[in-house]
């Protein structure tokens, strides 16, 4: 049971969460529900807990009960309430359920972002200890492995033994490297965990003859995902800390559309400087290699019917459309439009890190129902996409609807159309 204490904790963090911005969405909303024909959790379930606008009411509720005239003398009347247990438990799955894709936004008359809601949200939950248990757990992990790295760094470098084994092979040069630690190298690659992120960009990377060094941390922040800012910078911060040690000029964040926002456009506030080096989504570093020539691919080498999935925080919330299309219609002789699609795209239902939330399993799959409906549409066999929670997701869509298609990460769709030693196809 929530106490007094909890209480006037999560209040503490709602006024100072409070600024010009969350103010006037809080004013602003006029409750039309637009957004609900938006959010691909309302449309699915028709369940109220996931209409954007609801999401933003609660916190109105508790905003309207302790900081307005009329919430502190008729409450019911204002429907203001202090955040009790209910308030608390709907405000949880509510918020952890919310994948963050802003499509609600981009449907809202006032363009009101539903996330601003759902950052203040996690900030009071994680107050008074009421957060998401795996997200804490992970960032705490990630932490620890920062601030122990001496401990890994032997372990690391000797799991890779294999893997650049492999690259030799595959690029058929004996002398091509994963290099680790070089000082001065022009690029600093943030792989996620797992070499399948590792080797494909390594291939590229030798066939660009990019200077190149690989980090000792990976890109996935869960400390974003939990919504505690300060374990957040303090995750992002070990590979900072990295870039800044090695001298480099740019830092590529792998197929990982939150870790890529949060470099971009969220790390510079929270640490309040500015970074001495550029932060690149590898899809963009991808298509300027392209364009430049730096690697060849086979235009139609791949003859199945191929569409492309906007992950909502590489494009929606990373500005990147045109570049993933242009590689995969070098590559795809029968490309396929999904509908609706760019700004317009459906969430898959696996961001916001559901998926390491098993609580929220059903949900995330039932969500997903969108998708589902837009891959059969367009009749495809190969479905690429930049970022793997929605691999992840559209993958256990893919055997729950029996989809019959091959999902790809646009890394290993490049390496499949170039003109390597031991190619592999898709």
């Amino acid at each position: 049971m929530v106490t007094r204490e909890e209480q006037d904790k999560a209040v503490r963090v709602l006024d100072e969460k409070t600024n010009r911005q969350l103010l006037y969405y809080l004013d602003i909303c006029t409750r039309c529900a637009i957004c609900k024909d938006a959010c691909h959790q309302y449309v699915t379930t028709d369940d109220i807990l996931y209409l954007p606008a609801y999401r933003a009411q609660l916190i109105r509720r508790v905003f309207r009960k302790y900081f307005t005239i009329q919430g502190k003398l008729i409450p019911s009347v204002v429907e203001a309430s202090a955040p009790t247990d209910k308030l608390l438990d709907d405000l949880y799955r509510t918020t952890y359920a919310c994948t963050g894709c802003r499509r609600c936004m981009y449907y809202c008359p006032f363009s009101i972002d539903t996330t601003w809601f759902t950052s203040v949200a996690k900030a009071m939950l994680v107050a008074i200890g009421r957060g998401a248990t795996i997200l804490g757990e992970l960032a705490d992990a990630a932490i620890m492995k920062g601030d122990n790295i001496d401990m890994f760094r032997d372990v690391l470098i000797e799991g890779l033994k294999d893997t650049e084994n492999e690259l030799k092979t595959r690029v058929g040069d004996p002398s091509a490297t994963i290099p680790i630690g070089k000082k001065g190298a022009q690029s600093l690659y943030v792989a996620l965990a797992g070499t399948h992120t590792i080797l494909p960009m390594a291939i590229i990377f030798h066939q660009a003859k990019t200077d190149w060094t690989l980090s000792l941390f990976e890109a996935a922040n869960y400390g974003y995902f939990l919504g505690d800012t300060a374990k957040a910078r303090k995750i992002a911060q070990r590979f900072v800390d990295e870039a800044k040690a090695l001298g480099v000029k740019e830092v590529i964040i792998s197929e990982c559309g939150h870790a890529y926002r949060v470099m971009e456009f969220l790390y510079e506030a929270w640490a309040k400087e500015k970074l001495p080096f550029k932060i690149r989504a590898v899809v963009d570093v991808m298509h300027d290699y392209i364009e430049e020539s730096k690697i060849k691919l086979k235009p139609g080498s791949l003859k199945e019917p191929v569409t492309y999935h906007d992950p909502c925080q590489v494009g929606r919330n990373g500005g990147f459309y045109e570049e993933p299309r242009d590689i995969v219609k070098a590559i795809a002789a029968d490309y396929r439009e999904m509908t609706p699609n760019r700004e317009k795209q459906w969430c898959c239902g696996g961001g916001g890190g559901l998926v390491a939330e098993s609580e929220f399993d059903a949900l995330r799959l039932k969500s997903g129902e969108k998708k589902v409906e837009q891959i059969r549409k367009t009749g495809a066999r190969v479905l690429v996409t930049p970022c793997e929670n929605c691999r992840l997701q559209i993958e256990l869509l893919n055997e729950k609807h029996n989809l019959g298609i091959r999902i790809s990460s646009m890394m290993d769709l490049v390496v499949s159309a170039m003109n390597l030693p031991l190619g592999k196809p898709v």
